[in-house]
């Protein structure tokens, strides 16, 4: 009978019985344990089922090492293997340890960067792995602890396969890569993502799959009592983790690894029906015939799955893992079309509280990641309650919601509209990404009481506003004690080593590696290498208390060189958080995507500059500007191109070199990413 009452929203909304989907399945889930979880991962390749195809997809195949035979994972329930991905459950204080291997067939024939001056480099598809959103070090192995902090600037090879052509600056291995990264006390429960880092192969890389959540502690960490079951476990959860990826499989069951974002048409209208794909229309003159093809938006390695909500509501985790794709979701009543409301909880694993700014003034400080509506019914019973019926969400975007029960609503469909970004951009596809069975409940739930964080995060107790402390041999230590003590330490001694391996090696050219004089930022402009008109890269310059450039500070776009850095700072006096002022310029025709790693940041606003922190994140969408946007600075000096710049603010905490990019991967890919590094105060 339950069955039969799930159908009827369907007929009502007008969809066959055939359009009837598997339940959302978890994804498989590793949980930590005496404050460690230590893993046997493997990057592969694996025949999956996307509707009528079977592409060879690219996983990751996962076990605990307990049960790891050597190498190998054992061959049975112990294992996963999804192209959805897996879930590390981890908790502040705990060692993330991942024994990883390669055994990735070589780079696709499409790879763009296949083909250029890294072509040797990548031909036999090194890979390796980034925590995003995680505040851990980016701590490079030292022969006393050979073992990885969140370091991209390591390439893992399948076994044999080390390139004649090896660049300083980077490092290389066909052997297991081992990580130990470790989660500080204070961090963040939230929600986090684990990805391949390679510059060149990343959008392909992941195109083919290779991604998977993290999560620190629990939604009852902020929600209180509104989380009362567990996070797994049998139908009827209130907690569900939900992981976007698309994929574009060819006629022939083959990967288009290098998206072709004209795949298949926007379809603005809605008209097309779109179950968990779209499919290829024949091709304009000049075009790639895909036709035949389809581009699937899979949720957790399914098309078009079936949500039954729980009649208490549930808390949706959502991360974007597409590569280069971004989304604007919507819960649409399947007999009235309206939008249903749902409430915001936490933004890039930060929760969020309106308290009196209110939910308007909120969507404009996380820069547009959602569209504010007034709460009604069940969502209006708390004043600090944020609610939203858009989510726009670009890559690497994680926005954790509450979904009420709907009395008035028997059937949604969780949509996914077109997403235009700008005249030389492009206009992501709409399309049906699940259908949403709501069961009435006798009394339906209230809003949570949601707890928020940034300000916690950013005080002088908190993990990125408290001295910063390193993952010691024995522990959390303070960086002015460990170097203190490592400087009386012999040659080979692990704490010694492992101050030492936060910061890379000498020889690479750098940026003045001095403080910010008070008043003065750094300005990034995002836009086009002068004379590559398909280029990607990023400029800088530093700007004065006065608004004026620094005199010998400005570096025109350039695509992305990991041997030169392009920022060095110090933590200020007592090797506590610095933090800086940075002016985000997109002087291209199309929207960007800024990222940066081991760290979060706050936009600054008329409504959040002198307002406590409301929310904190890791990537912001930097929108294109109007008239002639070529993506040159001089156009942009000459107010020929006309954008509004994005200011934010961000503390630095942890010591080392990491990267700042668009996470638009292409771009990224193409050269949008710089070197950043970070070294102790020394006094």
């Amino acid at each position: 009978m339950r069955k039969l009452c799930a159908l009827i929203p369907l007929l009502l909304a007008g969809l066959s019985l055939d359009a009837v989907s598997a339940e959302l399945r978890e994804p498989p889930t590793f949980y930590s344990s005496d404050h460690q979880l230590d893993l046997l991962v493997i990057a592969k390749a694996k025949t999956i089922q996307l509707d009528e195809f079977s592409p060879a997809a690219w996983i990751y195949e996962v076990c605990y090492r307990r049960d790891a035979v050597g190498d190998a994972c054992p061959n049975d329930a112990r294992t996963a293997s999804e192209y959805g991905g897996m879930r590390l459950q981890l908790q502040p204080g705990d060692h993330l340890k991942l024994r990883f291997i390669n055994h990735l067939p070589p780079a696709p024939p499409d790879c763009e960067h296949l083909h250029g001056e890294m072509g040797e480099m990548l031909k036999d598809n090194p890979t390796n792995l980034h925590t995003h959103g995680l505040i851990v070090e980016p701590r490079r192995a030292t022969p006393t602890d050979p073992s990885y902090g969140d370091y991209v600037y390591v390439l893992a090879y399948p076994k044999g396969k080390l390139p004649d052509m090896q660049m300083p600056g980077l490092d290389y291995t066909d052997k297991p890569l081992d990580y130990d990264i470790y989660v500080p006390q204070g961090h963040p429960s939230g929600l986090f993502w684990i990805h391949p880092h390679v510059h060149g192969l990343a959008l392909n890389q992941m195109s083919y799959g290779l991604a998977g959540i993290i999560t620190i502690g629990s939604p009852r960490d902020y929600l209180g009592g509104s989380v009362t079951t567990p996070e797994s476990g049998p139908a009827g959860r209130a907690v569900r983790h939900l992981a976007l990826k698309d994929m574009q499989v060819l006629p022939d069951g083959s990967v288009l690894s290098q998206e072709d974002p004209d795949f298949c048409e926007p379809d603005p209208s809605g008209t097309e029906q779109r179950n968990g794909y779209c499919p290829r229309h024949p091709p304009d003159e000049g075009e790639n015939d895909y036709t035949a093809g389809k581009w699937f938006f899979t949720i957790n390695g399914q098309v078009f799955p079936t949500i039954t909500v729980n009649p208490t509501g549930e808390v949706w985790r959502i991360t974007q893992a597409s590569g280069s794709r971004s989304y604007e979701l919507t819960l649409r009543d399947d007999v009235t079309g309206k939008l249903l409301l749902f409430q915001i909880l936490a933004v890039d694993g930060v929760t969020v509280s309106g308290g009196a700014a209110g939910s308007a003034a909120l969507a404009r400080a996380t820069g547009g990641k959602f569209v504010a509506a007034a709460c009604a019914g069940t969502l209006a019973g708390n004043k600090r309650a944020v609610c939203a019926t858009v989510l726009r969400m670009m890559p690497s975007s994680r926005i954790e919601i509450w979904v009420p029960s709907s009395p008035q609503t028997l059937s949604a469909t969780l949509h996914t509209r077109s997403f235009p970004t700008g005249p030389d951009g492009d206009d992501w596809p709409s399309a049906d990404l699940a259908h949403v069975v709501f069961t009435p409940a006798a009394r339906a739930s209230g809003p949570p009481d949601v707890k928020g964080a940034a300000s916690k995060l950013l005080s002088a107790s908190g993990v990125l506003g408290a001295p910063v402390k390193i993952a010691g041999p024995s522990g959390e230590l303070a960086l002015d004690a460990a170097a203190k003590m490592s400087a009386q330490l012999p040659a080979g001694d692990q704490l010694r080593e492992h101050v030492a391996s936060l910061s890379a090696s000498a020889d690479i050219p750098s940026a003045p590696c001095a403080s910010l004089p008070p008043g003065h930022r750094r300005r990034i402009y995002f836009g086009v290498p002068p004379g590559e008109e398909d280029g990607f890269g990023l400029g800088y310059e530093e700007v004065d208390q006065d608004n004026q450039p620094v005199e010998g500070t400005f570096r025109d776009i350039t695509e992305f060189n990991h041997q030169v850095i392009d920022v060095c700072l110090p933590l200020v006096k007592g090797n506590t958080p610095v933090t800086e002022l940075w002016e985000l310029v997109n002087v291209a025709g199309e929207d960007h995507n800024f990222h940066i790693h081991q760290t979060k940041f706050r936009v600054l606003s008329p409504d959040s500059a002198s307002a406590p922190p409301t929310a904190l994140m890791d990537n912001l969408p930097v929108p294109h500007g109007a008239g002639a946007c070529d993506g040159s600075v001089a156009n942009w000096r000459s107010g020929a191109c006309r954008v509004k710049s994005v200011f934010v603010s961000i503390p630095f905490s942890q010591v080392g070199d990491f990267v700042y990019h668009c996470h638009i991967l292409e771009h990224e890919d193409g050269g949008m990413m710089a070197h950043i590094r970070v070294v102790p105060s020394g006094n």
